[in-house]
């Protein structure tokens, strides 16, 4: 998502009227298929958490307008893909990035809209945790459990 254009298209699919325009149907699996009140579904539905991922240098340059956007609950960001539009792909940690993470972090908070991004280390996260970071996604299923063994295994070595 680039765009305030984009983040209002975002809200608008995801909740019903009045504060979106969502397709309805109450014969989903959300809606227990019809066996959940529709009413209740509506509203409740209407209370489903909104994230929009800012895509690189272009969503960077329209935060100011995207965080304005009702209905957004968090702006998330990932770092290996800001990594990329900025031109050092796949280093996080690289002074440019982690600024302009910061930067979207407060343009965020100033809004009161949480702010999210991937981590793939505890120190990452704890870091990302004291810049006001609170949707945090951490690694992958896979990238946990190979870190778990491999510890595992050192310490069976030790």
């Amino acid at each position: 998502m680039n765009d305030e254009e984009g983040a209002r298209e975002v809200v608008r699919r995801v909740k019903f009227a009045p504060l979106g325009m969502r397709g309805v149907c109450r014969f989903v699996r959300a809606a227990r298929y019809s066996s959940m009140d529709r009413f209740a579904y509506f509203r409740e539905a209407n209370e489903t958490l909104v994230v929009v991922q800012l895509e690189g240098v272009r969503g960077l340059s329209n935060l100011e307008n995207i965080v304005k956007v009702e209905g957004i609950d968090v702006v998330f960001v990932g770092p290996y893909d800001l990594s990329q539009s900025l031109g050092v792909p796949g280093e996080i940690e690289h002074p440019e990035v982690e600024k302009k993470m910061k930067e979207i972090a407060r343009k965020s908070l100033q809004r009161n809209i949480a702010v999210g991004t991937f981590v793939d280390t505890l120190e990452n996260a704890m870091k990302w945790r004291e810049a006001g970071v609170r949707y945090i996604a951490y690694s992958v299923d896979a990238g946990i459990f190979q870190d778990a063994c491999r510890d595992l295994v050192q310490k069976l070595r030790a």
